[in-house]
């Protein structure tokens, strides 16, 4: 009998071509006996449902090209409520999904055959799916006549069966699960009916939809083609409009004929809207105002996280993608479901604030709150835009150093060579006695002082390198580890064109400073993100009460990062530059600007750094942009000073602290105010 773990192991042996025994207990966490004990489940299972089990040859599953076949084609495994446990929290949604559909009036006695539990837990899972309607604003109630039903508008049972069928989806048993209840009415047929109906849909009309949301919708119209009820559903005249316009409402329209014998009907609406959110690709722009509104979610994205972004097309194309199944969603109240909610908002806690903040135009669009599932899916688009325009870190290649000469030569080699090739893993210095024992699988290359005999790439190198021979050293490993991602230019063709058009004065120097320029290890991204008081130190607060132009008061702002050496004075400029060109966009309200540039304009390390002002100084001269507090930030890149950011955001927003920071005379009482607020 399968249970819910024996089903994971189930899947996860069947959706690999090849995978071993070791490999599936790794990613199950699973030990030996555990394994062999639901291994053993997986097959009397596959026994009882007259399909061939798997079977292991050398620790290597072996699945039936009938069983693999099936799994491919999405085909259920048909198994019924004797042959695995359902797992106890999924049991009150199917006795939701049993009772949508219902064909008969339902007693306590159908939930017990359904579930296969006895009265006692029968009434338990009842009373837990009472709890889940009431927060779906409907009842499930019991009449003698009727037996159990539910009441409430037929929209808001609509969309409460559908998270039930979306959360089931997104178990390991739950689609197995979902079928189990139209067995259970005998309307398997159905199901066959509508995939049939929506896979020639979609071959006719070149239609592109997700994958696991084409799954879903399936049984999302199935389900209420079972009910029958769908001249029940109510949409306003705004919303039938708004889907009339969609070029997939005639699609809508195909699908109603095809399934429900109806062209014009409510059922037409509620298709319309199920291709609308299953959608992949979306070619057109039938609404030009949700291409606006993607326009309008990055600026604000941009001007929450002051993050520079690059390739800002591509961005607003994938966004719209993303965008308009969201849009549709939200306003017609389908829920998502998303197991991943809780992990992201923990691991992308600052990003999924400012994705929060940036989603402020579609909620104003749309009059709905915007869910944390929502976001949470806005987030990892955001987060992967970001993660794709990093500089792609080169993968680790270790190197052993082999050198006969002293110790204090050879540390000095050494350090030369990290310098050099920062993304090389390099071992301590060895003897070529030494290298004999040290298998040949732990490293890539070798850079020795002396002769050695090896099948991995040797450089010979001399203890102390110059500018030339490290140049040398540098293209010669770029072109046998192209992965290291090393500057490979040429400095004598380098050196070839200066010389055509201009006159060196000093080529020596000139090549020294080159191979510099061009092989310096770049300025370290921090993984790490600091917390604002980290950065935000005695030495960066500053307060003044002399009249100031705009221009002097974020150059006044800016000094103490010039001091400490954390941007260049041409980063003081650039800031100034930036507004004098763009505007008065670093004013983010309540007297509050951020003034800022690109990273590549002069930053040298992380930094922020505050000056407040007692007398207002008005940015571009403008009366109605009186600033008193200036915060002048230098990012080094898209992810270090969000951390800091989202604190600053936080106790800027709230006037409390806004108020207690401006009323603020001391250096000590702004740390303070700093310190708390993170501590909150």
């Amino acid at each position: 009998m399968f249970d819910e773990r024996a089903y994971r192991l189930f899947e996860e042996i069947t959706v690999h071509d090849k995978i071993s025994e070791y490999e599936v207990m790794r990613v199950l966490n699973l030990t030996e006996r555990q394994f062999q004990y639901d291994f053993d489940k997986v097959n009397d299972a596959l026994q009882m449902m007259n399909l061939p089990v798997i079977r292991m040859e050398e620790k290597i599953f072996l699945v039936d090209n009938v069983l693999k076949k099936r799994i491919e084609i999405g085909m259920p495994l048909n198994i019924n409520a004797n042959q695995f446990v359902i797992p106890e929290e999924t049991r009150s949604l199917l006795i939701c999904l049993y009772t949508y559909i219902r064909s008969e009036a339902l007693s306590n006695y159908h939930y017990q055959l359904l579930l296969g539990v006895s009265k006692n837990t029968a009434l338990t899972d009842v009373k837990k799916a009472k709890i889940y309607c009431e927060e779906w604003d409907i009842s499930l109630v019991y009449s003698r006549r009727e037996g159990y039903h539910f009441e409430g508008t037929e929209n808001r049972k609509w969309q409460f069966v559908s998270y039930c069928i979306d959360y089931l989806l997104s178990q390991p048993i739950g689609k197995e699960l979902i079928i189990l209840v139209i067995k259970a009415w005998r309307k398997e047929v159905d199901l066959v009916l509508v995939q049939q109906a929506v896979d020639e849909l979609i071959k006719k009309s070149n239609l592109k939809l997700v994958k696991s949301r084409k799954a879903e919708m399936i049984f999302h119209i199935l389900f209420v083609k079972l009910r029958n009820k769908t001249e029940k559903f109510r949409y306003t005249e705004f919303e039938k409009r708004l889907l009339q316009r969609q070029l997939l409402f005639e699609n809508g329209k195909q699908l109603a004929i095809s399934l429900f014998n109806e062209e014009n009907g409510m059922i037409t609406y509620f298709l319309t809207i199920q291709l609308l959110i299953t959608r992949e690709e979306i070619e057109d722009k039938a609404e030009p105002f949700l291409d606006e509104l993607a326009g309008q979610i990055i600026e604000e994205f941009e001007k929450n996280t002051l993050l520079p972004m690059h390739y800002k097309k591509q961005l607003k194309s994938s966004l719209y993608d993303h965008l308009v199944p969201a849009f549709f969603r939200i306003t017609f109240g389908i829920p998502l479901v998303n197991p991943m909610v809780s992990r992201i908002k923990i691991e992308y806690a600052d990003l999924f604030e400012f994705v929060k903040r940036a989603l402020n135009p579609l909620s104003a669009l749309t009059g709905k709150l915007i869910s944390e599932t929502e976001i949470s899916f806005f987030t990892l688009h955001f987060g992967s835009y970001l993660e794709k325009n990093k500089k792609k870190e080169p993968e680790k290649i270790n190197a052993l150093i082999v050198c006969s000469n002293g110790v204090s030569t050879s540390i000095m080699l050494r350090s030369q060579l990290q310098d050099m090739f920062s993304h090389i893993q390099f071992s301590r210095v060895h003897t070529i006695e030494q290298i004999q024992h040290i298998p040949i699988t732990d490293y890539d290359l070798i850079f020795s002082t002396i002769e050695v005999i090896s099948i991995k790439p040797v450089y010979r190198v001399k203890p102390l390198l110059t500018d030339i021979e490290k140049n040398n050293l540098i293209q010669s490993v770029a072109n046998q580890f192209p992965r290291l991602n090393l500057k490979n230019i040429s400095i004598d063709q380098l050196m070839k064109i200066i010389h055509k058009y201009t006159e060196v004065k000093d080529e020596e120097k000139m090549l020294s400073e080159l191979i510099n320029l061009i092989h310096s290890g770049e300025i370290e991204k921090e993984s790490y993100k600091p917390m604002l008081s980290e950065l935000l130190t005695k030495d960066m607060i500053q307060f003044a009460n002399e009249e100031m132009d705009w221009k002097k008061a974020i150059a006044k702002a800016a000094q103490p990062l010039v001091d400490f050496n954390k941007v260049q004075s041409k980063y003081v400029e650039a800031m100034i530059k930036n507004v004098e060109e763009i505007g008065t966009y670093i004013h983010i309200g309540k007297g509050i600007a951020i003034p800022h540039a690109r990273p590549e304009a002069g930053v040298n390390s992380l930094g922020i750094s505050f000056l407040r002002t007692t007398t207002p100084v008005l940015l571009l001269d403008k009366e109605e942009h009186k600033i008193d507090i200036f915060i002048c930030l230098a990012a080094i890149d898209n992810q270090a000073h969000l951390k800091a950011l989202a604190q600053i955001t936080k106790l800027l927003s709230n006037d409390t602290t806004l108020n207690a920071i401006k009323n603020s005379t001391t250096v000590e009482e702004i740390i303070s105010i700093i310190k708390k607020g993170e501590d909150e």
